[in-house]
């Protein structure tokens, strides 16, 4: 889930749908964009996320070497992990059961199971590294917002104990996604781009614009291929738009 190269750093010091839909800022989240709440929370602008600069979490990026476009985005506590991944769903259904489903029968022969966490049904499982054959346990979170999903995938410590990671809990309820009016084949991911944070610092600086240090967000930049798990895509998703 982690590969070498590139970096470029700072340091970051009840019902789920009534959430999505109140402006509460006591009320979890992950939240719509219409639907956030007036806090004063920092946020990284990743375009259709805004992920929450919590202090001791690290915000990590692997970017596509041609365009510098992040193929992923990985929160990380020191230690546990959580892949961040949103995509584009129906207007009328919601889309994790269905997901869901489709995983758990993929996974049942590897002794894939269904459990309860946090933010309600998610899948645990094993997932492949780096390395040739090793695995290792993780846990899936699906969220369904209005014609968006949001899947995290988490590792380390809290992907096997659900309490292990409660910075990255935190930081899924104060995700925003946005979005945004574009018709989208449902399951397609939503578009993402490096905070302005990252993209204007100078490469490898560990900082940009005076935000980094002990009491700045902290974030790495890692060019290289996508190791995440795949979104499951259905024949006829093409012709279901989002």
């Amino acid at each position: 889930m982690f590969r070498r190269g590139r970096k470029a750093s700072a340091e970051a010091s009840p019902d789920p749908d009534e959430a999505r839909g109140g402006r509460d800022v006591d009320r979890p989240g992950p939240y719509d964009a219409e639907a956030a709440p007036q806090d004063d929370i920092h946020r990284l602008d990743l375009g259709a996320l805004r992920v929450p600069a919590l202090r001791g979490v690290q915000v990590q990026f692997q970017v596509e070497e041609s365009t510098g476009r992040p193929l992923t985005v990985v929160v990380t506590d020191g230690r546990s992990a959580m892949e961040l991944a949103v995509f584009a769903a129906p207007r009328t259904a919601p889309l994790w059961d269905e997901v869901r489903a489709e995983i758990l029968e993929t996974l049942r022969d590897s002794g894939g199971v269904e459990g309860q966490g946090p933010f309600g049904a998610e899948l645990r499982m094993r997932l492949p590294t780096n390395r040739p054959g090793e695995t290792v346990p993780g846990r899936m979170i699906g969220v369904d917002g209005p014609r968006w999903f949001l899947r995290a995938v988490v590792t380390g410590a809290a992907g096997q104990d659900v309490a292990a990671g409660p910075l990255l809990d935190e930081t899924l309820r104060r995700i925003v996604v946005v979005r945004g009016d574009e018709a989208m084949p449902v399951r397609d991911p939503l578009p993402l781009r490096l905070p302005k944070e990252v993209a204007d610092g100078p490469e490898g600086s560990g900082d940009s614009g005076g935000a980094g240090g002990s009491d700045g967000p902290s974030r790495e930049v890692t060019p290289g291929t996508a190791t995440a798990a795949p979104m499951p895509v259905r024949g006829t998703r093409i012709a279901e738009m989002g």
